[in-house]
C-alpha cells in the first residue's frame, strides 16, 4: 500500500473517530438536560410546574464589595408532597453546584458585578421549579464617597468647633429658629475654615438639654467648599436612648436587609470658644449620620441618577405623608405650617408634585379587578422589594414612629433611570413590644388610614417575601448572639469617651437626660428584646407554614 493510501485511510478513520466523539458529547449533554435529578444547566426550566413554588430570597442583594450574601428558599411550597432538595447556582455559573437540605446557604462575592443566582426545588414527587433573583456588587472605588474612611465605624473620631462667644450666644437664643453661625472646624485632623454651624432635628432639639444635635454646612459661608465630596455633616445626640448605640445598629441593620440607608459612625464633639481664655470643652459623643442628599442619591442608585424628586417624611414639620390619594392637585393635600406635606428636597424650584400624586393614585385611587392587577401597577411605579425589606426590619424592632403608624421618618425619590420611586429610611427608633404582630397593624397611630401598606399586604406573593425577610434577619443578624456581639463592641469602643474632661452632657450637668449608670449597665438591653423577638418571629413563621394561613390575595 502506497503511503498515499495509507495516509487517506488514516485520514477516514480520523473523521469517523471524531464523529463517534462528537455524537457522543451530544448524547450526554442531552441525557444532562433530560435528567431532573441532576445538578445541570440553570435554564432547563423555564417556568414552575404547577403544583411546585420556588422562592429565592436573598440579604442582602446589593451593596459594596466584598459582600456575604445569605440566601433561603423560605416561601417554596408543593402542592404533591414535601420538598426533598433545594439547589442553587450561586455564582451564576449556569450550574447547580451547592444543595442543601433545609434550603438555606451562603455565599462571599469578592468581585463587582451582578450574579444571577437561581434556585431550584424538587419535591418527593418529582416535580420542580424554579426562581431566580439578581445579586448586584459594587466596586467601593466606584462610590462618590470614601464611606470607609469618612464613616470609620471601627473608632471614635474627634470633631472640634471653634467659634466666638457672640455667635456661640446667637446659637442658644431660640434653638428651634435653628440659627447658622460661622465657625471653624478640625473634622478627623482636617481643617476647614469659615464653615456654617447650626442646631438641627426637631423633638431631638426641643427635648435634649444642652446635648442638642448639630449640622455643619461646609459650603454656607464658602462656596464649593467640601470635607471628603460631602457638603454636611449631621451628629444626631440620640435623644431617648442612654445606651447611644440602638440608632446604629437599627441603620446596620437595615444595610444588611440591602436597603439604601445611611453609613453611620461615632464622634466625639468638642467645642472651643476661642476668646474666653478657656481650652475646648467635650460636649459629648454624637452618631454622624450620613445625609439623605444628592450625594447618597448617586452612591446608591448611580453617577446618574441623582436628578430626580426626593421628598422628605417629617411629621413634625409638615404633617405626615400618608400616601392617601386626595385628588389631582397639591393643593388638595395636607399641609402643616403652611407647607405641604410632601416636602422636597431637591427641585424645590419647580412647583410640580405630579409624579408623587400619580404614585397615590396608584396605590390608593384606582380600583383594580384583582390585587395582582394592584401589585402589577405598582411595581411600574414603585420599587416594593425594597418597602418589604424596610417593613421587615421596623417590624423586627417593633417601633411605631415610621410611615404605616405616623407617615414619619423616610424620603420618596423618584429614580430618573428606572422612573420608579425608591423607599429611604431616616431617624430611626427601635424598640417594643415582643410579640407586636408581624401583619396586622396596632391601634396606636397618628395616620386615618396606611393604605401602601394595607394594600401591599393584601397581595399574597409580598407576603410570603416579607415573611421571608423576616426569617433571614431573625436567623443571621437580629437575634440574641450577632445583636449582643454588636452593642457589646460599640458600647466598649465609646465607653472611654463618656466620662472625659466633664463628661458627655447626656449624662453630666445640669440638663443631663439619664444617670450615667443607665449608659454603663443598660447597654445589653437591645440584646435581651432581639432574643425574645426573633424567637417570637421565628414561632410565628413556622405556624404560618404549617396552617397556609397565607391566603390567596383575592379581587376588591
Amino acid at each position: 500500500m502506497s503511503a498515499l493510501n495509507r495516509f487517506k485511510q488514516s485520514d477516514a478513520f480520523w473523521h469517523l473517530e471524531t464523529s463517534l466523539v462528537v455524537l457522543a458529547v451530544l448524547l450526554s449533554i442531552m441525557a444532562l438536560f433530560s435528567n431532573p435529578t441532576r445538578s445541570g444547566a440553570v435554564s432547563e426550566e423555564a417556568q414552575p410546574i404547577s403544583g411546585v413554588i420556588a422562592q429565592a430570597n436573598a440579604m442582602p442583594h446589593q451593596g459594596w464589595a466584598p459582600m456575604t450574601v445569605y440566601f433561603s428558599a423560605f416561601g417554596s411550597r408543593s402542592t404533591s408532597g414535601d420538598i426533598l432538595r433545594y439547589e442553587w447556582d450561586l455564582d451564576g455559573n449556569g450550574l447547580y453546584d451547592t444543595e442543601t437540605a433545609d434550603g438555606y446557604a451562603s455565599y462571599t462575592y469578592a468581585k463587582p458585578g451582578d450574579y444571577v443566582v437561581t434556585l431550584r426545588v424538587v419535591d418527593e414527587a418529582g416535580a420542580r421549579a424554579t426562581d431566580s433573583l439578581t445579586v448586584s456588587v459594587r466596586h467601593p472605588g466606584s462610590s462618590p464617597v470614601d464611606y470607609w474612611t469618612v464613616f470609620d465605624d471601627s473608632r471614635v473620631q474627634r470633631v472640634d468647633i471653634e467659634l466666638t462667644q457672640a455667635a456661640w450666644d446667637e446659637l442658644w437664643v431660640d434653638p428651634e429658629s435653628k440659627r447658622t453661625v460661622r465657625a471653624d472646624a478640625e473634622v478627623f485632623g482636617e481643617r476647614l475654615n469659615d464653615v456654617g454651624f447650626r442646631m438641627r432635628g426637631q423633638f431631638s432639639l426641643r427635648e435634649s438639654g444642652e446635648k442638642k444635635p448639630w449640622k455643619i454646612d461646609t459650603d454656607f459661608y464658602v462656596d464649593g467648599q467640601e470635607y471628603r465630596n460631602l457638603k454636611q455633616l449631621m451628629f444626631i445626640n440620640n435623644i431617648g436612648d442612654p445606651t447611644m448605640v440602638s440608632e446604629k445598629v437599627a441603620y446596620d441593620l437595615l444595610g444588611f436587609a440591602g436597603v439604601p440607608a445611611s453609613h453611620v459612625s461615632f464622634v466625639e464633639l468638642w467645642i472651643d470658644i476661642t476668646d474666653d481664655g478657656a481650652g475646648p470643652v467635650f460636649w459629648g459623643v454624637y452618631s454622624m449620620v450620613e445625609r439623605v442628599d444628592r450625594k447618597f442619591l448617586a452612591a446608591r442608585f448611580g453617577n446618574d441618577s441623582d436628578q430626580g424628586n426626593l421628598y422628605k417624611a417629617s411629621h413634625a414639620q409638615r404633617g405626615p405623608m400618608d400616601l392617601i390619594y386626595y385628588g389631582d392637585s397639591i393643593e388638595n393635600y395636607p399641609t402643616q405650617g403652611g407647607q405641604y406635606a410632601y416636602g422636597k428636597v431637591t427641585n424645590e424650584e419647580e412647583n410640580d408634585y405630579s409624579d408623587v400624586i400619580n404614585l397615590a393614585r396608584v396605590i390608593d385611587g384606582t380600583t383594580y379587578s384583582t390585587w395582582e392587577d394592584f401589585a402589577e401597577a405598582l411595581e411600574e411605579v414603585f420599587n416594593v422589594d425594597t418597602f418589604l425589606r424596610y417593613i421587615a426590619v421596623m417590624n423586627a424592632f417593633a417601633t411605631w414612629d415610621y410611615y404605616p403608624y405616623t407617615g414619619n421618618n423616610f424620603f420618596l425619590y423618584n429614580n430618573p433611570a428606572t422612573g420608579r420611586f425608591e423607599w429611604i429610611p431616616w431617624d430611626l427608633t427601635v424598640g417594643g413590644d415582643t410579640r407586636t404582630p408581624l401583619f396586622e397593624l396596632t391601634d396606636f397611630g397618628f395616620l386615618e388610614r396606611a393604605p401602601l401598606y394595607e394594600n401591599v399586604f393584601e397581595v399574597e406573593r409580598y407576603r410570603w417575601k416579607y415573611a421571608a425577610y423576616l426569617d433571614l434577619l431573625a436567623r443571621n443578624r437580629f437575634n440574641y448572639d450577632i445583636i449582643y456581639a454588636s452593642t457589646s463592641g460599640l458600647h466598649d469602643m465609646i465607653a472611654p469617651y463618656v466620662t472625659q474632661g466633664t463628661g458627655d452632657k447626656m449624662y453630666f450637668g445640669d440638663t443631663a437626660m439619664f444617670p450615667y449608670e443607665s449608659f454603663a449597665g443598660g447597654w445589653d438591653g437591645l440584646a435581651t428584646f432581639a432574643g425574645e423577638r426573633s424567637r417570637f418571629i421565628l414561632e410565628e413563621l413556622a405556624s404560618m407554614q404549617q396552617q397556609s394561613v397565607f391566603d390567596s390575595g383575592g379581587s376588591q
